[in-house]
């Protein structure tokens, strides 16, 4: 009489035990990271491989780490790692089989970067004079903006920076 409903009980755990792995249908293996930067048009290099440029969108597998490296000329070289940690799934579940190894028990961080480029400033000898120095970069700005190297919005963005710094 007891094996009589040992064998439902028992079929009925394996079961609830087996189809628990839910993450990898509602999560999926991959999630989409947005790249932005301040000012667009950055080159966007996820380890090491040219992916497109600033704003832009990209699928990840949520289980590796990855990291971004951001070019624009005029503007000093950026980096960020986009690092996967733990989500709802993890930490309320094992860590074991097929979402485990899927990368779904994890989320990428962040989601969202947002990056402001800084301004190139290459030293000047101008003999300690801030005006004649400030001078020569905004004219630096304006070449490189006649050369089509950067935007009139860059120029702008550029140039008031300049101005901020050397007027601070």
């Amino acid at each position: 009489m007891k094996f009589r409903f040992a064998v439902p009980a028992l079929l009925a755990g394996c079961v609830l035990a087996f189809s628990s792995g839910c993450a990898v249908m509602s999560k999926g293996r991959s999630q989409t990271v947005v790249v932005r930067t301040s000012p667009e048009g950055a080159t966007g290099l996820i380890n090491g491989i040219e992916v497109g440029k600033t704003p832009f969108k990209i699928d990840l597998n949520r289980n590796s780490a990855y990291s971004i490296d951001l070019r624009k000329a005029g503007y000093e070289n950026s980096a960020a790692v986009i690092l996967p940690v733990a989500n709802e799934f993890e930490k309320n579940t094992f860590r074991w089989g097929v979402d485990y190894d899927l990368g779904a028990m994890t989320d990428l961080s962040p989601s969202e970067l947002n990056v402001n480029l800084k301004p190139v400033m290459p030293a000047v000898d101008a003999g300690g004079d801030r005006f004649q120095e400030m001078t020569y970069r905004v004219l630096q700005a304006d070449a490189m903006l006649a050369a089509k190297e950067i935007t009139p919005a860059d120029h702008k963005y550029i140039v008031s920076e300049i101005v901020k710094f050397y007027t601070n």
